[in-house]
């Protein structure tokens, strides 16, 4: 589904991608981690058009860059940390129905199955309770709710999202885990995470980074070992099982 080939990248004097490539199977969840400015927001920047690249990056087999955007977007749904601050006065309905915005005809309005998918991804992702409530005023976690709800209402067949957890208590974590799983039935996931026990506990695939280069890539059991991110995060690493799921720890 999507291809990564040989990217590389350099801001200034700084090379923050240094050859990257991978793929991405059709209905999995693969997780980006490494430690801070390794490069992972920033190769999702690429793979969402946010950062420009020239055939280094295949969608379904198509450079992306040849691809029209709104024909990308009505595919790929990206869900990024800067748009927190772009929310301004609108309320949580009107930010999520922007994720109807590809499939809006040039001078046409938001058609009622627009409306109702909206409705039914606010209460996919938890954020029907926020129905009516300007952006200025939530909480951190509560807006990342409301752009979560905003990347499923564009349906995409391949879903980017970076830090989702971020903000967001323990059972809005553990609940968004539990629907981008759901979400693998339908399509495909790439995911940046800090977290790594949600990490080794729920993606099915992991790409461990450093430095701007990838380290390992993989079954997340293989890549996310003690020993492995030990060597990376230079802290102890421990792993557990309990009702056949593996956990991790520091």
């Amino acid at each position: 589904m999507l291809e990564v080939k040989d990217l590389s990248y350099t801001a200034g004097n700084r090379e923050i991608l240094h050859h990257i490539s991978f793929s991405l199977e059709k209905g999995s969840m693969t997780c980006i981690v490494g430690p801070n400015g390794c490069g992972k927001s920033t190769l999702l920047s690429h793979i969402s058009r946010r950062l420009p690249s020239e055939n280094d990056i295949f969608y379904k087999g198509q450079a992306i860059e040849t691809i029209e955007r709104k024909a990308y977007a009505r595919q790929v749904a990206v869900m990024v940390q800067q748009s927190m601050e772009l929310t301004g006065e609108l309320t949580s309905e009107e930010v999520v129905l922007m994720g109807r915005y590809p499939f809006k005809s040039r001078f046409g309005s938001y058609t009622p199955e627009d409306h109702e998918i909206v409705r039914s991804v606010m209460a996919e992702t938890g954020a029907l309770s926020l129905w009516g409530r300007e952006m200025k005023y939530m909480s951190g976690g509560e807006k990342q709710r409301v752009l979560i709800a905003k990347a499923f209402a564009q349906k995409p067949e391949l879903l980017l999202l970076d830090e989702p957890t971020n903000h967001l208590d323990v059972k809005y974590k553990i609940a968004l885990m539990e629907t981008l799983v759901t979400f693998r039935e339908r399509g495909t996931v790439l995911v940046v995470l800090h977290d790594l026990g949600l990490a080794a506990r729920y993606c099915d695939h992991a790409i461990l980074m450093k430095e701007g280069s990838i380290l390992e890539m993989g079954k997340t059991e293989d890549v996310l070992t003690a020993e492995q991110l030990e060597s990376v995060f230079e802290v102890p690493f421990y792993t557990a099982f309990h009702g056949g799921r593996r956990f991790l720890y520091c």
